[in-house]
């Protein structure tokens, strides 16, 4: 199969989940024997030698990635001013039997694919009405709902990431019920995350780490609301929250998010800022508990990257974190916007290192036998080939009448 991804990110650009996601997910296929592409759509430039094409937009910028990302796969990037039908001519010249696009942001884009014929499958990765109403975020979200909308309707599969994201996805729009397929993300393993899942913690001073964006759905308010009756109970706990917004720096990030109640204890929380993988990969060796306190959260990347460190999980009881973790064997499930309920199971985490030690090593098995990216992609190709297939058993048709009706006009 040939596949062409589109998206906005795609590593190094990586602004959040998305692009880690999308990126794991088209090495795997690649490394599977798969034919694949990705196709930008924005302005930040992606990194050389990637095999861009120079016909469709500008030369790329940025450090080289290793030559196993690199390899066998096609990139291309039109510009967020380009022309929308530039994508509907990159997908047919470099024939793709479909386009998988990864965010309802370049919608526009992706309608004209799906005008030239190529289906399209589309991975609702989030869905913007659910982020306003359980996440609460802004109401510019719904700006954005619209094209998501469209999106929806249109195209040939919706790929959600979970059971509660397929329930979503029917209660907004209940007419994409059949065509909805439940595949989610991955993981890549690696020695050094072997390595810090097999390593003891010291936990002296025991150290509390968040990673992600700093954003209202992720529950930082409700992680604030929680530090300080943890610091009452455990005062020489460290909590460091590893994220912000892309280019501010760490004081900027803590002067934005450090909240009065917490600022007591400013000393013991550190903001770092956003990070590259190699160094939050050193947090995630630093820490002995990593807390995922989101308000609505689809999937949750973050998750598999602690479980993948050997790391004792706290995460509320919302969509990802309910699919990938079960509650009391490899974490500590809580409900959402409760901050007492949060402060008492980091509590309870730090003041019983046989339990963290016992979470971490099932979350440290577990993603390793059931959310590795070779599974996620096998997942994924079922789905593919349930668009792919039939569409070949009718060219097939339609070159079998053309070639009997050439034999025919020869008779």
């Amino acid at each position: 199969m040939r596949i062409l991804h589109m998206s906005t990110e795609f590593p190094p650009v990586i602004f959040g989940g998305l692009g880690t996601a999308v990126g794991g997910l088209v090495h795997a296929l690649a490394a599977a024997g798969d034919t694949v592409a990705v196709l930008l759509v924005g302005d930040a430039g992606v990194p050389s030698g990637y095999g861009h094409p120079p016909s469709y937009g500008h030369p790329a910028s940025g450090a080289d990635l290793p030559d196993r990302v690199a390899r066998g796969i096609d990139f291309f990037q039109i510009p967020w001013r380009g022309s929308v039908e530039q994508a509907a001519r990159i997908a047919q010249e470099w024939r793709a039997d479909l386009v998988h696009l990864h965010t309802a942001w370049i919608w526009p884009f992706a309608e004209t694919v799906l005008g030239s014929g190529i289906p399209v499958i589309y991975t609702a990765h989030s869905v913007d009405r659910a982020e306003y109403e359980f996440g609460m975020e802004p109401g510019h979200i719904l700006e954005h709902a619209d094209d998501q909308g469209r999106a929806i309707t249109k195209v040939d599969r919706l790929i959600a990431l979970t059971d509660d994201e397929a329930q979503l996805l029917v209660h907004y729009y209940p007419e994409s019920r059949e065509r909805i397929r439940i595949v989610g993300n991955g993981i890549d393993d690696c020695q050094e995350a072997r390595d810090s899942a097999t390593t003891e913690r010291k936990g002296s001073p025991p150290l509390v780490l968040y990673t992600g964006r700093l954003v209202e759905r992720k529950g930082i308010h409700d992680l604030l609301k929680a530090i300080p009756a943890v610091m009452e109970l455990v005062p020489e706990t460290r909590f460091v929250l590893a994220g912000g917004p892309a280019g501010w720096p760490a004081e900027e990030v803590a002067r934005q998010w450090l909240s009065v109640e917490c600022q007591p204890y400013a000393d013991r929380i550190h903001f770092t800022g956003w990070l590259q993988t190699p160094e939050l990969d050193a947090w995630y060796r630093k820490a002995d508990i990593q807390v995922i306190p989101s308000r609505y959260e689809p999937f949750g990347m973050v998750v598999l990257e602690g479980m993948l460190h050997g790391l004792p999980i706290i995460a509320t009881k919302v969509g990802g974190p309910i699919a990938i973790l079960e509650d009391e064997r490899t974490g500590l499930l809580v409900p959402p916007f409760d901050p007492d309920s949060l402060a008492n199971a980091i509590v309870r985490l730090l003041r019983d290192r046989d339990l963290r030690k016992r979470l971490g090593a099932s979350a440290a098995d577990e993603v390793r036998r059931s959310w590795l990216w070779t599974q996620a992609a096998a997942r994924m190709r079922e789905v593919y080939r349930e668009i792919v297939a039939p569409r070949d058993i009718t060219r097939a048709r339609a070159g079998a009448q053309v070639g009997k009706a050439a034999r025919a006009a020869l008779l």
